[in-house]
């Protein structure tokens, strides 16, 4: 893991005012480190929850707490989730309750399961870059790319995901400078089991769901080195926003 430990950025974060600070130096970030500048920002139950027990989605955030996520997107050059969050969701990842142009998309889908009827295909303000394997099947990517889609290509690991470091890094020749990862559990848990996320933006609304929870237990184990540090708190509405940074102890 040693090969793959970047830089800490060293700005205290506490306000999307703070955060755009932090994004302005994103473009030197990724020329030191060669990835982008990584932020996780999603919603929570006071539970864990971020979606129901079959992964059926559920409102979380009050009206407040959805304007800051749009806020999130219009600070970030891209946004990625993965095609399970894709299918479930068929998300517009778009700016529509704050001022900024639309983040870029991106979809973690290694055998290309995007349809050609989702949102984010149809819709051409960006349209989607769609990460995929090696092996994935040529007339999909003929049909994306013809439906206004975009598919890379990206190197797997062992068990078949994408390489996410592989992926920081093609993004990074591509002049992505910042990311917002906004889900779902499995992306989520592979951001932070590979040590690439440098800030948290976490939205906790006061409910109970007892559904699906953000971590994904096969992911992360008990003995994890990760902390949190600088930490801030933000009310919105009824919901608490928590600002936090990752410390990652040996």
């Amino acid at each position: 893991m040693m090969e793959h430990r970047y830089k800490a950025v060293k700005k205290r974060i506490g306000s999307i005012e703070d955060l755009k600070g932090l994004l302005s130096m994103a473009e030197a970030f990724r020329i030191e480190n060669n990835r982008p500048l990584i932020t996780i920002s999603y919603a929570q139950s006071v539970d864990g929850s971020i979606a129901a027990r079959d992964r059926r989605p559920i409102q979380l955030s009050g009206p407040e707490s959805s304007v800051l996520t749009h806020q999130i997107r219009a600070c970030c050059d891209a946004i990625l989730i993965g095609i399970g969050t894709l299918l479930a969701d068929d998300p517009q990842l778009s700016v529509r309750l704050a001022q900024g142009d639309n983040p870029q998309p991106i979809v973690l889908d290694t055998r290309l399961r995007t349809p050609l009827k989702a949102r984010l295909v149809q819709q051409t303000d960006p349209g989607p870059w769609i990460i995929n394997a090696d092996y994935s099947r040529e007339d999909r990517k003929s049909a994306l790319k013809n439906a206004g889609s975009t598919p890379i290509t990206c190197p797997t690991t062992a068990d078949g995901r994408i390489d996410l470091y592989a992926l920081m890094k093609i993004l990074s020749e591509m002049d992505i400078n910042s990311i917002m990862v906004e889900g779902g559990a499995k992306v989520i848990t592979s951001f932070i089991r590979a040590q690439l996320v440098d800030q948290f933006i976490i939205t906790v609304s006061p409910k109970l769901v007892g559904g699906l929870p953000v971590i994904d237990s096969s992911g992360i184990h008990p003995e994890s080195n990760l902390t949190l540090n600088q930490i801030s708190y933000e009310h919105l509405g009824q919901d608490l926003t928590i600002w936090a940074r990752p410390v990652w102890k040996g």
